[in-house]
């Protein structure tokens, strides 16, 4: 038999299929044609025909003993789902709150004890101004909640990462120690639980003592009580609750970006019941603080977000006019640091080892480098807030406990580290977190039992910096993003800067030919005149004059010459031959290419006259192509993206026009948009350096061209080209 035990999580256990609830209401079931599928058995006390005759009776026959105008046919009853139906009805002259939903295949009509009350604008108001002149948010939320439902402690429970919970915020009447700032394992609120608090988002236990009621029917036990305000909690919940010392208890699910960020955990010495309108209150004050959260963190978020984008507009300039990455990004060393709260940090690639701070040696660096490596080979960015190396190596790490890598190049070559020291922390846990195993003879199991103790237990926590947040990590993503922009765009240049010199080079040795080939008769008549005038003793008046004049005429050629040459250094635009180009071929492979590049999925592309442009090939080539990308990349995200491009005469030039559906340009910032590094404010979804236009600018100057634009925000960007017509 031993062979055959097996021990139950509380994750096991399936809370929300108990078929039963709690004493305080009524629960009737009924399948989506409004037949009735169950029902609780204290319905007796006011359904006449007794619950035995109930199965398989309309909702509409039903509700009219209780006195119900509103009656459902199977299209209303379809949108319960999203709409529940509320209202106030009156049993055995006792106030209850009746609401009607649908879920999970069903129809519940559910009936609450209520006591209706009026909210004044007042009441909402000292609401408002607790949270205004409170320093913590959460713990104004616990001041609101316990004026309105006057328990015994009002706590706000958040969810940490490892799922353990803390106490973040306290309001108590009792005289017991508080419970603020005290940890409690994840099983004491197992997953399936924390699943229903995001389903049902107000709960109580008005006496965990009270007998629960059973519900009638064929199945029960099989009918999802999940979004039930009136069903009955897990025994082993309310043992717990006993065991903590409460009789009562209620919560309010703290909803953050649509996740259970944790509870308002109300419990009380002596049972307590809570009329549903103030428990309706006590969940509206709790979204409102959750609301206050989200803006302050939005605050937050932008104060942080002006911080980067402050270093990268200082960095990207740096970056881009020196020489020395490590050196310049050693500028920054101070304002990396300040903005990731790290105490040290080094600046490693295979010729520079910068550091700054409180650091590891670089030898240990070494160590560090190759097991990040060996962990996180294909990573660009790696963060650990409890790094420690191999168990061989038994190092001091107190310094650099917490450690952020950003990589720069794929190789992990060129690498910035930033370093934070360890932190001792003492965490307080109410009760020894540790599970205990009961055997229970109906189920031949294991079953892990609620908690007995609650008493202070202390733990000193070594080996952790402080985390790195999600602030962090975007700082991160966004400081290599620039430097790799940077690095590309320093190659580009470097790239750029050779092809002009291989390009001078073979224009220097041309020049050189054609210098020697012209100078050279020149040159010969004056060393010929030179010659003859100094073998000859004696020379006429006239030959003179003659000779005179060979030299003279000679030398004014040799300086045409010289002037020409250097003339045609200076035009260089002059050196790339302009021809009749034919755009057609050229303008389809852009497209072609945009609409891969950007994942355009629907788009229309409208192509009217492509008349033939007099210029130079590749820079035709390179105006085309920025100016279509743009045209597609900022039209991308529209659920359609239209081109149109076509050409014709006007006079004596050749207008060509590219017109999209895009973002559009501000007023405000069309004088700057074939400024260097200048990007639209409303362009930051998309990526981009700030530099394709201006080397638009620049390409139409070479071609003799002219470019204008008109646009509107939200509506798109027509660009004119205007080019010579030979």
């Amino acid at each position: 038999m031993i062979k055959n035990l097996k021990t139950l999580n509380c994750e096991e256990e399936q809370i929300h299929l108990c078929g039963k609830i709690q004493n305080f209401g009524y629960l009737v079931v009924f399948n989506l044609l409004g037949e009735c599928i169950a029902i609780s058995e204290n319905c007796d006390e006011w359904f006449p025909c007794g619950i035995t005759k109930a199965l398989n009776v309309h909702i509409n026959e039903i509700l009219d003993y209780i006195n119900v105008d509103k009656k459902f046919d199977s299209a209303q009853i379809s949108c319960l789902e999203e709409n529940p139906y509320t209202q106030h009805v009156l049993i055995n002259d006792y106030s209850y709150q009746l609401t009607i939903y649908s879920y999970q295949g069903n129809l519940y009509v559910e009936f609450e004890k209520n006591e209706s009350m009026v909210i004044a604008l007042s009441q909402l108001n000292e609401f408002q101004h607790t949270f205004q002149k409170s320093d913590s948010l959460w713990q104004a939320l616990c001041d609101n909640i316990s004026k309105i439902i006057d328990f015994d402690r009002v706590m706000v429970y958040q969810f940490l990462e490892d799922n353990s919970g803390i106490v973040v915020a306290e309001k108590k009447k009792l005289e017991e120690d508080s419970i603020l700032g005290y940890r409690y394992p994840e099983f004491d609120i197992p997953q399936q639980a924390r699943q229903l608090y995001l389903k049902n988002l107000s709960r109580q236990t008005p006496d965990i003592h009270a007998d629960v009621i059973p519900l009638y029917g064929n199945s029960p036990k099989s009918i999802d009580l999940s979004k039930s305000h009136v069903r009955a909690l897990s025994p082993i919940h309310l043992q717990y609750l006993n065991n903590f010392g409460v009789r009562a208890s209620a919560s309010f699910s703290i909803i953050i970006d649509n996740k259970l960020w944790g509870l308002v955990a109300c419990q009380n010495i002596l049972p307590k019941y809570i009329p549903y309108d103030k428990r309706s209150l006590g969940l509206f004050v709790t979204h409102y603080a959750a609301n206050k959260y989200l803006v302050e963190r939005q605050r937050i978020q932008i104060k942080q977000d002006q911080i980067i984008s402050e270093i990268e507009l200082e960095l990207k300039e740096k970056l881009f006019y020196n020489q020395s990455f490590e050196k310049t990004l050693g500028e920054f060393a101070h304002q990396f640091m300040l903005a990731l709260s790290a105490t040290g940090l080094i600046i490693k690639s295979l010729d520079h080892f910068l550091s700054f701070g409180e650091t590891p040696s670089e030898y240990i660096l070494e160590d560090i480098h190759t097991s990040i490596n060996e962990k996180m080979s294909t990573e660009n960015i790696y963060t650990s807030h409890s790094f420690m190396l191999s168990e061989e190596k038994q190092l001091d790490n107190s310094t650099w406990t917490g450690i952020a890598r950003l990589s720069c190049d794929k190789d992990h070559e060129f690498v910035i580290y930033w370093f934070r020291k360890e932190i001792i922390i003492e965490e307080k846990w109410a009760g020894v977190p540790e599970k205990h195993q009961k055997f229970s003879e109906e189920k031949n199991a294991y079953l892990y039992s609620p908690r007995t103790s609650f008493q202070l237990w202390k733990k000193d926590v070594k080996g952790q910096s402080e985390k790195w947040s999600k602030f962090d990590h975007d700082f991160l993503v966004r400081i290599q993003k620039l430097i790799q922009e940077s690095m590309l765009r320093k190659m580009n240049e470097v790239k750029r800067l050779n092809e002009q010199l291989i390009e001078a080079n073979n224009k220097l040795e041309t020049y050189t030919h054609e210098l020697s080939h012209d100078l050279k008769n020149p040159l010969s008549t004056i060393m010929t005149a030179a010659q003859f005038m100094y073998s000859r003793d004696q020379l006429s008046k006239e030959m003179i004059n003659k000779f005179a004049k060979n030299i003279h005429e000679a030398a004014h050629l040799i300086n045409e010459i010289i002037d020409k040459t250097i003339q045609s250094t200076k035009t260089s635009s002059q050196i790339l031959p302009f021809e009749s180009i034919s755009t057609e071929i050229f303008i389809n492979q852009i497209i072609h290419q945009a609409i891969q590049t950007y994942k355009v999925q629907n788009f229309e592309i409208i192509l009217g006259d492509l008349h033939p442009v007099y210029g130079e090939k590749t820079l035709l080539y390179q105006l085309f192509m920025n100016l279509i990308n743009n045209a597609i990349k900022f039209s991308s995200k529209k659920p359609m993206t239209t081109i149109e491009i076509h050409s014709k005469m006007e006079g004596n030039r050749l207008l060509y026009i590219i017109k999209d559906n895009g973002i559009g340009i501000e007023n405000t910032e069309k004088q700057h948009v074939f400024s260097i590094f200048k990007r639209l404010t409303n362009a930051s979804q998309f990526e981009g350096t700030g530099v394709g236009m201006a080397i638009v600018k620049r390409i139409v100057d070479r071609l003799n061209a002219n470019i204008s634009f008109e646009s509107n925000v939200g509506e798109g960007t027509i660009f004119k080209l205007s080019f010579p017509n030979e």
